[in-house]
């Protein structure tokens, strides 16, 4: 009975590690979908295709959604766009929480898609304390200057399971011990709380980690 019970454990798990995965998945794209299809409403109403066809024609919204973010992005990059951006930037700056929410979101953004820096290395942190190592990212030099003139870098701790979420810090470059990891790889691990691992040793010694 015990070996029928394990065996159906090991069934039950392994179709978990099949269907969960792509559940998620399917999920998220089909949101993003949803919400993308929603661009379909920027159109005029008569030439909405219920008002040319009598039906929605599904996928229309998306390809209407990328096609309006690729005409802004030709439109901002002349005089004329670049000028309209600024005043309306001007504005949304102007207003308090507004104005932290767009200049943070932007600011990521701009760092991740058009910046050669974004994650610029997998690090281990102490973290929650000394003897303790967190997986984090560094992202650049710090903007302030340590008293007694130490380098310091920016740090990334990302939270598990939701690598969106975590603190942001600064501390000496000493401090943070280069992994050799890729953010792929980093994200994998986080995402599954150390269960997806790189498949290789990483030994921490007095050089970092190999």
């Amino acid at each position: 009975m015990r070996v029928v019970l394990r065996r159906l454990r090991a069934w039950f798990l392994a179709g978990l590690l099949v269907v969960v995965p792509i559940a998620v998945t399917t999920f998220v794209i089909y949101k993003l979908g949803g919400f993308l299809e929603g661009a379909i409403k920027l159109v005029p109403k008569p030439w909405q295709p219920e008002a040319l066809f009598g039906q929605s024609i599904p996928g229309l919204g998306i390809v209407v959604a990328i096609t309006f973010v690729f005409l802004v992005g030709v439109l901002t990059q002349n005089f004329l766009g670049r000028r309209v951006v600024r005043l309306y930037e001007a504005v949304l700056l102007r207003v308090p929480i507004v104005s932290s929410l767009y200049g943070g979101v932007k600011q990521l953004l701009e760092q991740l898609f058009t910046s050669s820096k974004g994650f610029e290395q997998v690090v281990l942190v102490e973290w929650p304390r000394r003897g303790l190592y967190s997986v984090a990212f560094k992202t650049g030099e710090a903007p302030i200057v340590h008293p007694d003139g130490i380098p310091m870098v920016n740090v990334f701790l990302p939270s598990t399971p939701n690598p969106t979420t975590g603190f942001y810090f600064m501390l000496p470059a000493a401090d943070v011990i280069d992994t050799h990891m890729t953010v792929e790889e980093a994200f994998k691990m986080i995402v599954s709380a150390g269960i997806v691992t790189p498949g290789r040793a990483l030994h921490i010694g007095e050089a970092g980690v190999e």
